[in-house]
């Protein structure tokens, strides 16, 4: 349960700091390099990166963390 809950509370990071990159191109690209290498996080990375609209917030995603959300 324990891994789940920290699962949950980095993809709920990682959505966050995308919202909050969003506008610098660069520093998102760099940002989710560094995800990629994180295991299981590749796809979350990849799906981010390609979306053309900024991401939702992590709830959106089925993310049950709010310990970074406004």
């Amino acid at each position: 349960m324990a891994a789940v809950e920290e699962s949950d509370h980095l993809k709920s990071l990682i959505i966050s700091t995308a919202q909050e990159l969003w506008e610098d191109k660069e520093a998102l690209g760099k940002f989710l390099n560094v995800v990629r290498r994180s295991e299981g996080f590749v796809k979350l990375a990849d799906t981010l990166e390609q979306s053309e609209v900024r991401p939702a917030k992590p709830t959106f995603f089925g993310v049950k963390s709010t310990e970074f959300q406004e």
